[in-house]
């Protein structure tokens, strides 16, 4: 294991399946064959990786690292610790399933869609396996362009304003960053007189308690962009397909960069983060009860599921970031779901509007069964996937703020009120259309799909530790490295003030 370089190929194997489906391959059948096989190995290496992970450290491992651009400090590094592993497994066990999940659903350039889909893949996987932060930032940007294509040409109605829609969001928020981002590479070679990239040494950068609170709000900005939190929302209604992912690579880089580079700027600009999370948790839950589109109803469920990641990782202990990181693997995994078994209904029937289905229960029972399982998921029902998550973040965020927590709370039970409501008219009562009566249930192969989804969704409800254990000991350690300063907790705004920089 320690002379296989498995991050490098996790990364750079779907690149190449990209280029040989790009270069060589012409017919549709094969397309979709050799990027399902390409996900599938991708898989393989990652189980491999996981076998040899040790859970007891919280270091990275797996690390690789080469000169790149010695001039400016910048090298190729790679490494994994329990955080960015199991963002990376939701990653490889995602894609095979996304691939098969859209078999027959993209008809047209089909070879462009499963290169632009391998290529997002890698981009994701150096985002998590980055070490230095050039190479996080160039892996982030990488991201664009796949996104861009996945949205512009093979998304729903409106797809080409959806598209750049996002992309101008996405680059306000990439240019914030980018700027913050130089700015603590300038002030590490102030302090040290050497140009470096390095993660691990730009955390020990001593940054001024004033300046760090500037350098925070552009990678927070950069990265609410991509949550998305209110109020840079308003991307998502038209890009939901892709939505699951920029949470967890948003989420990731609140929690890999902003907590341990800025420990003196958590006591301010914590409690405003947490306040504008429970906001959208609370603004996307009202919006999606008034929803009668299906895909607008997830589109702002994902906004309030999205705050309670942001409120997890902001509550700075151990319990709200553990909970922040099971949210965002439930969140993939539940929403994923959810949106994959109402892409299939409307497959059938052309229609995301709830009032155009109804006693769906007596015609497709299996795939009412599993969209059940789906829906009681995302409302974060006990012994399923996304319970642990709120829980744990509700835990969290109450160390700090009850207030919060409370607030917090009430997104959970408006997660009921709108997807028991979506379910009821979706699958129960009359049937409202003679279409609905001709409605063929799930074929084996969307039966095999939907069902590994929601095994594992079950599982990660009865045994969440499976989870937990592996995050445990780099977790510890972020809590640490977010510590350097005399008081971090986050503390209500009325009693916040900026920490005494004096010698």
């Amino acid at each position: 294991m320690a002379d296989l370089p498995v991050l490098s190929l996790l990364i750079w194997l779907p690149v190449a399946g990209a280029l040989v489906l790009m270069a060589f391959v012409r017919q549709d059948n094969s397309a979709r064959t050799i990027g399902f096989l390409t996900s599938l190995i991708a898989l393989g290496l990652f189980l491999f990786a996981y076998i040899g992970f040790d859970p007891g450290s919280g270091d990275p491992q797996f690390v690789e690292k080469a000169s790149w651009i010695d001039a400016l400090g910048i090298s190729y590094h790679l490494g994994a610790d329990g955080i960015s592993l199991l963002l990376a497994a939701l990653t490889a066990l995602m894609w095979p399933v996304a691939i098969l999940g859209t078999w027959n659903s993209v008809t047209e350039r089909v070879r462009g869609y499963h290169a632009n889909m391998l290529l997002m893949q890698a981009a994701l996987f150096g985002v998590f396996f980055a070490q230095d932060i050039f190479l996080f930032y160039l892996f982030w940007e990488a991201m664009l362009i796949p996104m861009y294509f996945l949205i512009g040409i093979w998304g729903y109605e409106r797809r080409a304003y959806a598209a750049v829609k996002f992309f101008l969001f996405a680059v306000f928020g990439s240019l914030l960053l980018l700027v913050a981002l130089i700015g603590v590479v300038y002030l590490h070679f102030e302090q040290t007189g050497e140009l470096s990239f390095d993660m691990a040494r730009l955390y020990a950068t001593k940054i001024p308690a004033d300046l760090q609170i500037w350098l925070a709000l552009g990678f927070i900005a950069g990265f609410a962009v991509k949550v998305p939190m209110v109020p840079f929302h308003t991307w998502l209604a038209d890009a939901i397909v892709l939505a699951v992912v920029i949470v967890k690579m948003a989420g990731y880089g609140f929690i890999r960069l902003v907590l341990p580079m800025f420990p003196d700027a958590l006591p301010v600009l914590g409690p405003w983060v947490c306040g504008f999370a429970v906001v959208g948790i609370l603004y996307g839950a009202l919006i999606a009860l008034a929803q009668t589109d299906m895909k607008k109803l997830i589109a702002y469920s994902t906004v309030s599921h999205a705050g309670f990641v942001v409120l997890g990782v902001f509550a700075v202990n151990v319990q709200g970031i553990q909970g922040a990181v099971v949210q965002i693997v439930s969140l993939g995994l539940s929403t994923g779901g959810l949106f994959l078994a109402l892409m299939m209904l409307v497959e059938r029937r052309k229609s995301w509007r709830m009032d155009e289905y109804g006693g769906l229960c007596k015609t497709i029972p299996v795939f009412s069964a599993f969209l059940m399982v789906f829906t009681l998921a995302s409302l974060g029902l006990p012994g399923l996937a996304n319970f642990v998550g709120e829980f744990l973040i509700l835990v969290g965020i109450f160390q700090t703020s009850p207030w919060m927590a409370g607030l917090a709370a009430l997104g959970v039970i408006l997660a009921a009120a709108y997807m028991l409501r979506m379910y009821k008219r979706v699958v129960f009562g009359p049937i409202t259309a003679d279409e609905n009566r001709e409605i063929a249930d799930l074929s084996g192969r969307e039966t095999v799909i939907l069902g590994f989804l929601a095994a594992i969704i079950i599982w990660i409800g009865v045994y969440p530790n499976s989870l937990l254990d592996p995050m445990q000991a780099s977790v510890e350690k972020l809590v640490e490295q977010s510590a350097r300063s005399a008081s971090v907790e986050i503390m209500d705004t009325a009693s916040v003030s900026l920490p005494d920089t004096r010698p």
